[in-house]
């Protein structure tokens, strides 16, 4: 069966239809798709600055030490997560609880001795009698205001506690010793002084920091021509082909 010359032409453009069609469908689903991850993908700039916050902590209360007993031990000290730790005071305070003598009472004191360190630091201590000792340590810089880039306000606090990861701790050993000062030969035997407490106390400071949650970008979209193809401007955009193409083929 042949066909007409009007009939080979009808066939041709609806080829060409189906053709067409196809590819416009396929490139509006890989432009749509394109835009998609451009959006997820986009980074911003989130600025973050710094307070300065001070804090108190009881590292230990009636601690003892004394003849054949040394207090040997190491403490953590740690803030808050997502801050910096930069100083740390430690005092100690004791006082002779047993002395003896009755015009001098305050015969027999007994001797600290001792140290604190801080990683490549080390404080000694030596006192008679009582005494409030304060040894100071820095821990960290203080931190600068900066900025990172991040996709949201998430990733940009993800990103900055990774950055200061570990830096709101610090460990502290402590050696510390008290000598009897009551001497030995003593008759009363169940009135020797063995030793003494004293108390550990800690005043810190540390920073925590602030993000600038102020998106610059905000305003780039503002121009109210944000509109993309959709698949109904698709749709119609595709029934007008139609139509000239049918108005096209009442004239041949």
């Amino acid at each position: 069966m042949k066909l007409k010359k009007n009939d080979k032409i009808i066939l041709i453009v609806g080829v060409v239809i189906l053709i067409a069609s196809g590819a416009g469908i396929a490139l509006y689903n890989v432009d749509d798709s394109d835009d998609s991850s451009l959006v997820e993908d986009s980074e911003m700039t989130y600025e973050y600055t710094w307070t300065k916050k001070t804090g108190e902590a009881n590292l230990g209360s009636n601690i003892y030490a004394g003849k054949g007993d040394t207090y040997d031990s190491s403490i953590t000290l740690t803030t808050p997560t997502g801050s910096v730790l930069t100083k740390v005071d430690i005092e100690l305070s004791w006082e002779d609880d047993c002395t003896y003598g009755l015009l001098k009472k305050n015969k027999g004191q007994d001797i600290l001795e001792g140290t604190i360190t801080y990683g490549s630091k080390e404080e000694s201590m030596e006192s008679v009698g009582s005494d409030n000792i304060t040894k100071s340590f820095t821990i960290n810089n203080m931190p600068k205001t900066d900025a990172v880039q991040a996709t949201s306000e998430q990733d940009a606090k993800d990103a900055i506690n990774e950055l200061i990861s570990g830096d709101n701790k610090a460990t502290f050993a402590f050696y510390i010793d008290i000598t009897p000062g009551e001497k030995i030969w003593r008759l009363l035997k169940w009135t020797r002084d063995k030793g003494n407490e004293f108390d550990l106390t800690a005043t810190y400071t540390y920073y925590t920091y602030e993000l600038d949650t102020t998106d610059s970008s905000d305003g780039d979209d503002d121009d109210g021509d944000d509109t993309k193809n959709t698949g109904a401007d698709f749709g119609h955009n595709v029934g007008e082909f139609y139509i000239n193409l049918g108005y096209g083929r009442g004239m041949i």
